[in-house]
């Protein structure tokens, strides 16, 4: 008999929750660069129903190729080498979506964000949340639930954050959270009572201070 698979449902990657977060904190037609874009579907989004003139960042050849297929300008980049290419203030927007977790050194990543576009709008699963707490708290394990679906060995969250963390590591490198929307139960909300708590996933705007 095969073991069971369980299967995590997650709630950032659903077309109607995460997406429509990152769409409502981006004004039509600027420029926006999304970084590590996967195969361009918030890009495509914002380019038909935003009017954006939009640029991806990619490393996965396939979803380079994906992207190249939809009409999206996409770049090959590996984020942890930097932005270097970009000049200052080259976008309105930079977008970086479920990603910041995973980079090797986020704060020179996020750094290069505020210099290269006025605001940027990132996103993260909430690894406070209490689902994830509880199952580290009683059953000694590494979480595994909706936003935090992989087992420790193959994970590629190498930096899990939580929501209060994140409020003071943009403090400590000079930038200012401009608005704050919370993923509770599947939901945005922008008034979670113990959102550090309750949120599945953060979404923030921000900005150099």
């Amino acid at each position: 008999m095969s073991p069971k698979v369980t299967e995590f449902r997650n709630p950032f990657h659903e077309f109607e929750v995460g997406f429509n977060v990152i769409m409502d904190m981006i004004e039509p037609g600027t420029r926006v660069l999304d970084l590590g874009c996967g195969t361009g579907t918030l890009l495509k989004r914002l380019r038909d129903e935003k009017d954006a003139e939009v640029c991806g960042v990619e490393l996965d050849q396939e979803k380079v190729i994906r992207c190249i297929e939809r009409g999206i300008r996409v770049m090959r980049l590996d984020l942890d080498e930097g932005l270097g290419g970009f000049p200052d203030l080259s976008y309105e927007y930079v977008v970086l979506s479920r990603t910041l977790q995973q980079l090797t050194r986020p704060s020179r990543v996020v750094k290069e964000m505020l210099r290269v576009a006025s605001k940027s709008v990132i996103a993260f699963p909430n690894f406070a949340n209490w689902k994830a707490a509880l199952q580290y708290v009683i059953r000694g394990r590494i979480p595994m639930c909706g936003s935090h679906p992989h087992p420790w060995h193959s994970t590629p969250d190498i930096h899990p954050l939580t929501i209060s963390d994140f409020r003071d590591f943009v403090d400590q490198i000079g930038g200012k959270i401009e608005k704050e929307v919370y993923i509770v139960n599947n939901a945005p909300t922008r008034s979670a009572f113990w959102a550090n708590r309750r949120a599945e996933w953060g979404c923030c705007l921000i900005s150099a201070a």
